[in-house]
């Protein structure tokens, strides 16, 4: 569905027949998990924007999101979010390829896969700190291209993750690349799913604020921003939308 400016895939199966598909055929494609930073963060960068809506698919990764959505078309979506992503697809017999995060992380992910009797092809490449126009994207590339991987999981942030996958991207030759955020630290229990739902928004977000309140209140602060303007332009497109 084309809303707020950028492409979102709400039907969870759509998205998951979609990916696997691509693992399937050995195809490269990229995934945008569309949460609200990185919505907001589209809305004002017209160059992010066009990464994030030339993904071959993404999911909606805030409640509050796709309530919006079905306040104006009147859906019945959900959110399908990083972490339940993850942990879908970590747990099944792909190739995978975490990009980012730390040694140690990685290590723990590979603990919690094990413990659940899970026997899964899991490798790291590791990306020094620095600014995404400085990666030397075709040695990182020949990294990935010989682990031949279904999945690469990239663990930088937004924007910085879905910036570096656009830039990569010409230079991998398989697999689907996700710009997966904290899914890592959701998976190992560092943060929490929070399901718990108000006025049918999930509490998620919570946690994340009271753990690194500088950071998250920040961009808690620009999509509260953004959100009036984003309801009130799409809402106008679907009445015009509807008379036409």
């Amino acid at each position: 569905m084309d809303v707020f400016n950028i492409h979102i895939e709400f039907d969870s199966q759509v998205f998951r027949d979609t990916v696997e598909q691509h693992i399937k055929e050995k195809k490269k494609a990229y995934v945008c998990v569309v949460d609200a930073n990185v919505i907001t963060i589209a809305q004002k960068d017209l160059k992010y924007r066009e990464i994030v809506k030339n993904a071959t698919i993404n999911t909606c990764d805030g409640s509050s999101i796709a309530k919006m959505v079905n306040k104006i078309y009147g859906t019945h979506y959900h959110a399908y979010n990083g972490p339940e992503v993850f942990e879908y697809y970590i747990e099944r017999p792909y190739r995978h390829v975490l990009v980012g995060n730390t040694k140690a992380k990685v290590e723990q992910i590979k603990a919690f896969v094990k413990q659940k009797g899970i026997d899964v092809n899991l490798q790291h490449v590791d990306v020094p700190f620095m600014p995404v126009e400085e990666f030397d994207y075709p040695a990182i590339a020949l990294q990935i291209n010989k682990l031949k991987p279904d999945i690469v999981w990239v663990s930088l942030g937004a924007p910085k993750q879905e910036k570096f996958i656009a830039n990569i991207f010409p230079y991998v030759e398989q697999g689907v690349l996700f710009g997966i955020g904290a899914a890592f630290n959701f998976y190992t229990g560092d943060l929490h799913n929070n399901k718990k739902e108000v006025g049918g928004i999930r509490l998620i977000w919570l946690e994340r604020i009271l753990k690194e309140p500088k950071k998250q209140l920040k961009r808690v602060g620009g999509y509260l921003r953004a959100v009036p303007k984003m309801y009130w332009e799409e809402r106008k497109k679907a009445k015009a939308s509807r008379k036409g």
